[in-house]
């Protein structure tokens, strides 16, 4: 390995955990009033885009195993904030959707999100966020294709 990939790797591993840390703060829902886990709030956020899915879908789609997504479903179903049903197909079939309760905070969350994101993009000038942008797009299709 070269000099420079070197130095764009140790670059990498320095910057993941804080982007990763970042972006957990960012999807803080503390401000609602409510405590929940990143990964719950990703849960509510992906069920807001996608409105039903199955159990197995969500897990492989936020990288959790069956076991860890089940749980984390347990824990918004006792919030009211999630409704389990199965599928009259396959009765093996868990499906999930939000309740109105669920809609309600993934939109008010969606809206903190989206406004952490808003602050940290005004500080970037736009010439070097498009770059970023579009690098963190090239980086999300590579990762999706190796999930």
């Amino acid at each position: 390995m070269s000099k420079k990939e070197n130095f764009y790797l140790a670059k990498l591993e320095w910057l993941g955990p804080i982007l990763v840390r970042g972006l957990r703060v960012l999807s803080s829902v503390e401000a609602l009033g409510q405590e929940f886990s990143f990964s719950q709030a990703m849960i509510l956020q992906t069920l807001l885009g996608q409105k039903i899915m199955q159990m197995k879908d969500l897990a492989r789609y936020l990288g959790l195993s069956k076991a860890n997504a089940t749980g984390l479903v347990d824990r918004l179903v006792k919030k009211g904030l999630i409704e389990r049903t199965h599928s009259a197909d396959d009765r093996r079939a868990v499906i999930i959707k939000l309740t109105p309760a669920g809609i309600r905070t993934a939109t008010k969350l969606a809206a903190i999100n989206r406004k952490g994101l808003a602050q940290m993009m005004r500080r970037i000038p736009e010439k070097n966020l498009v770059v970023f942008l579009n690098t963190l797009e090239m980086v999300a299709r590579d990762l999706t294709k190796t999930a």
